[in-house]
């Protein structure tokens, strides 16, 4: 039989680990890490991507160019280069976009891959502060045949190509994660 002091011995330890599960949940997302930890050279990574307010990446468009085109198929490559102007390490998860050519909607393309709560992703980049990275991506277009003048364009090399889409990132530590989203349009 278990004695009464045993009992409360084991509801005083659950106790403690509810109460520092309910902390480490409640900390990261409150605002009172950022108080509590200073911003500086000292503080490991992971710390401060949880106490620091993350500022939008930086996007920069390298243009865009035919791989190979025939009539019914064409490769697109297309140069993104993506900034990171905080004090900790973003991850890019994905960067999705649209191909326009010559102002009209051709097509999709995508780097990287999104598996929400998790780091399964084989594609994310992690960016470490105050670095830059340049992403080549190759997307594959099919002609559907409604833009013929837009397609002889492709053909001959003489389409505008240009892009618009969205970047996907986050900050995942050990003690928490924020996901963000930038848009970015270069058809202009």
């Amino acid at each position: 039989m278990i004695s009464l002091e045993s009992k409360i011995l084991v509801y005083v330890a659950v106790g403690a680990i509810v109460a520092i599960i309910g902390v480490i949940a409640v900390l990261p997302s409150s605002g009172i890490l950022k108080t509590l930890i200073p911003q500086n050279a000292n503080v490991p990574t992971a710390l401060t991507s949880v106490s620091a307010d993350i500022k939008p990446i930086e996007i920069e468009y390298g243009g865009s160019s035919v791989v190979s085109i025939t009539d019914r198929d064409a490769v697109i490559a297309s140069k993104i280069t993506v900034s990171n102007p905080n004090n900790a390490t973003v991850l890019i998860e994905t960067i999705t976009y649209e191909i326009h050519a010559n102002g009209v909607l051709i097509g999709h393309g995508q780097y990287g891959q999104t598996y929400e709560g998790s780091f399964q992703s084989s594609y994310y980049l992690p960016l470490v502060p105050h670095n830059s990275e340049t992403i080549s991506n190759n997307a594959q277009i099919h002609n559907d045949g409604n833009n013929p003048v837009v397609w002889t364009a492709l053909q001959k090399g003489t389409a505008k190509i240009t892009i618009s889409g969205n970047v996907a990132f986050a900050t995942n530590t050990m003690f928490s994660g924020k996901n963000f989203n930038k848009d970015f349009n270069f058809t202009k």
